[in-house]
C-alpha cells in the first residue's frame, strides 16, 4: 500500500489504547514480527503480544487478527502442524502402529552398508560398546556416507512380530485423550504477524515528527496528551496526533498526515470538522512532504496553519515559524 494509505490505517489502529501499546512496544524494540511459541499446557500463543498488552492468549490473539484486517500487520507463514480434530490442541503424540494388528510397540530398523567391504545387514549387527563396527571385516565406521550408509529403512512390531515397509500413523491429543487417523486430524497453518512495510515507514516518520514536536512543546511549559482526545459537542470522540494546553486560554491541536506525493485535500476538511465541534483554539496541520495549492487555500480559509517539509528537522523548524515557538 502506498503511504497515505498506510496513514490511514495506522491513525485507525492507534484509537486503540491496546494497539497502541503494541506498536509503542514493536518500534522501541525494534522488532517488526510477533511470531508464535508453542507453550506446554497452553497450546500455540503469541506470548509478546500477551506480555506487552496484559491480555489473555485469546484477547491477544484477536488483537493480532483485527490489526491484520486493518492492514497493520501481514499474516506470514511460521509453521504448519497437526491439530486435535476435538479440541482443537496442538498437543499431540504421533504413533507409528502396526498395520496388522494396530499396536503402537514399533521399532524402526535400518540395514546398513560397509563402504569399503560392501558388507550390509541389520545396524544393531554393526553397533558395539565403541559405536558401529562392521561384523564383517572388523572396520570402525565413523563417517556417514564416507565408511557407511544406509540403505533400507523398515519397522517391526514387538507385539506380534510383524515387519512392514510403511507404518499406519495415528494421533492422540495429550489435552483431551482423543485418538484420531491421519484423515482425521486438523493439518493448518500457524502465522507470525509482521508490521507492514509500508506502515512501519510512515509509523518511524510520524513518531520521529511528533516526539521533536513534544520536546519543544514541553520545553515551552504546555502539557501534552499523545494522542489526544476530546469530546465534541456532538457527543461524538475526536483523536489528534497531539494536544497541548498551555493554561486555560493557550491549547492547540496537530495532526501529521504522510503521503508518497502529495497529502489530498479531503484530511484539511477531515480536521476542519473535527476542529469546528470541538473548543481548541489552534489547529496545526503537518503534511509530509506537502500539499497541492487548493488544500493550502483551504486550511487558510479554515483557519489550520498548515506545516510542510519532507524530513523531521525541516518539518520542526516550519512548525517553530507557524507556531511563533521560535
Amino acid at each position: 500500500m502506498d503511504r497515505f494509505e498506510a496513514c490511514l490505517r495506522l491513525r485507525q489502529a492507534l484509537r486503540d489504547e491496546l494497539g497502541r501499546r503494541l506498536l509503542s512496544a514493536m518500534l522501541d524494540r525494534g522488532t517488526m514480527r510477533i511470531e508464535p511459541v508453542f507453550v506446554p499446557g497452553g497450546g500455540i500463543r503469541y506470548v509478546v503480544a500477551e506480555e506487552v498488552t496484559g491480555l489473555d492468549p485469546v484477547r491477544a490473539f484477536q488483537l493480532l487478527e483485527n490489526m491484520h484486517q486493518l492492514g497493520i500487520f501481514r499474516k506470514v507463514l511460521h509453521d504448519k502442524t497437526v491439530f486435535c480434530p476435538n479440541c482443537g490442541s496442538p498437543e499431540i503424540s504421533i504413533h507409528f502402529t502396526c498395520p496388522s494388528c494396530g499396536s503402537v510397540d514399533t521399532v524402526k530398523l535400518s540395514l546398513i552398508e560397509d563402504m569399503a567391504c560392501g558388507y550390509i545387514d541389520k545396524e544393531e549387527r554393526f553397533r558395539t560398546e565403541e559405536g558401529l563396527v562392521c561384523p564383517h571385516c572388523g572396520r570402525p565406521l565413523v563417517k556417514p556416507e564416507e565408511d557407511f550408509r544406509r540403505v533400507g529403512i523398515w519397522y517391526a512390531c514387538r507385539s506380534c512380530g510383524s515387519e512392514f515397509d510403511i507404518p499406519v500413523v495415528t494421533y492422540t491429543c495429550r489435552r483431551c485423550g482423543h485418538s484420531f487417523s491421519m484423515e482425521e486430524s486438523r493439518y493448518e497453518p500457524v502465522y507470525a504477524y509482521e508490521l507492514d512495510a509500508s506502515v512501519k515507514d510512515v509509523a518511524f516518520i510520524m513518531r520521529g515528527i511528533l516526539s521533536s514536536i513534544v520536546g519543544l512543546l514541553r520545553s515551552r511549559g504546555f502539557s501534552i496528551q499523545a494522542p489526544g482526545f476530546v469530546n465534541g459537542r456532538s457527543g461524538e470522540e475526536h483523536m489528534f496526533d497531539l494536544i497541548a494546553q498551555r493554561g486555560p486560554e493557550k491549547s492547540m491541536a496537530v495532526d501529521v498526515f504522510v503521503s508518497d506525493s502529495y497529502v489530498p485535500e479531503r484530511v484539511v476538511t477531515l480536521m476542519f470538522a473535527k476542529l469546528y465541534d470541538t473548543a481548541l483554539r489552534d489547529a496545526f496541520l503537518i503534511a509530509v512532504p506537502g500539499v497541492r495549492e487548493e488544500a493550502r487555500r483551504l486550511a487558510s480559509l479554515y483557519r489550520i496553519r498548515l506545516v510542510e517539509g519532507t524530513t523531521r528537522d525541516e518539518v520542526l523548524r516550519n512548525f517553530r515559524y507557524a507556531s511563533g515557538l521560535r
